[in-house]
């Protein structure tokens, strides 16, 4: 006989994933954490298997876990969406996103689209910008923000993990001597810290040949030939190829696209496209 399991439980189960712990989950939910540590050893028995095991004073998930994961935040999405879908009056409201602009060129658009379908009534704002603004407008410009962070320093929900690359292009051929010729953002990104300190390790000369103020700028400066760029290898111009050791560039780190969310203070509309967001980039 197939077990059923309360959604009470999926949520739970959710909400000490999302907040990172037993007792920010039962602040969330308005619980005892003698009540969610029941509750989800509950579900564990239901379903068999150990959802949870202790490192150090931490509870991470196991491998069991992770794969329930995914399935509990689908479950939880649809049950949301066939309620509001029901519902005499439908959700409406607004959610504002803080995106940086390549994803929100690239990515964010296909998903927001598909969201819009399911609730027509909810207006969506967009403004991109660099990750480090846009986070600290979290609350109070932004309900919901996507960044881009060093793997493992971000503190939201990760959504992918993304290759950072060097990037030039493909019409034109690099430089054979003197110094790299460099497009990037402003000091104080990210990328450009990356690449200094890349080049710098690798005793390669560089200078500085433009500098934007966004990345699809830098990107069109690198995919016209004035300078070599970092890009993140899924979104990357069209018009740039890839360079990498064999080109005479050394490795760079990889990132992490994090899913920034209000705790305690999110709204429905933000809590559906929330939801909507990470599904769809567990689909991907």
């Amino acid at each position: 006989m197939t077990a059923n399991i309360d959604t009470a439980l999926i949520r739970t189960f959710v909400s000490a994933i999302e907040l990172g712990g037993f007792h920010r989950a039962a602040t969330a939910v308005h619980r005892s954490q003698s009540t969610i540590s029941m509750q989800l050893k509950k579900l564990e028995d239901i379903l068999g298997v150990r959802l949870f095991e202790k490192s150090g004073r931490e509870r991470i998930l196991t491998r069991d876990g992770e794969e329930f994961a995914l399935y509990a935040r689908r479950m939880l999405s649809l049950h949301d969406q066939a309620i509001d879908a029901m519902s005499p009056s439908r959700t409406s409201g607004y959610v504002r996103v803080g995106v940086m602009d390549d994803y929100a060129v690239e990515v964010l658009p296909d998903v927001i689209a598909r969201f819009l379908e399911q609730h027509p009534s909810i207006d969506v704002e967009i403004t991109s910008g660099f990750s480090d603004r846009l986070v600290t407008r979290l609350g109070e410009d932004f309900d919901l923000v996507l960044s881009t962070h060093p793997v493992g320093t971000g503190h939201g929900h990760v959504l992918r993990h993304e290759k950072t690359r060097w990037a030039f292009s493909q019409q034109k051929s690099l430089p054979e001597a003197g110094d790299v010729p460099l497009a990037l953002l402003p000091p104080g990104n990210l990328f450009r810290q990356w690449a200094l300190r890349a080049l710098e390790g690798s005793d390669r000369p560089w200078r500085i040949a433009f500098t934007g103020s966004s990345i699809s700028t830098v990107e069109a400066a690198a995919a016209a030939g004035i300078g070599v760029t970092v890009v993140k290898e899924n979104t990357a111009n069209s018009a740039l190829s890839l360079l990498g050791s064999k080109d005479g560039f050394p490795p760079l780190p990889d990132t992490e696209i994090v899913l920034n969310r209000t705790v305690g203070t999110e709204t429905k509309p933000a809590q559906l496209l929330a939801d909507h967001i990470i599904a769809e980039f567990e689909e991907d």
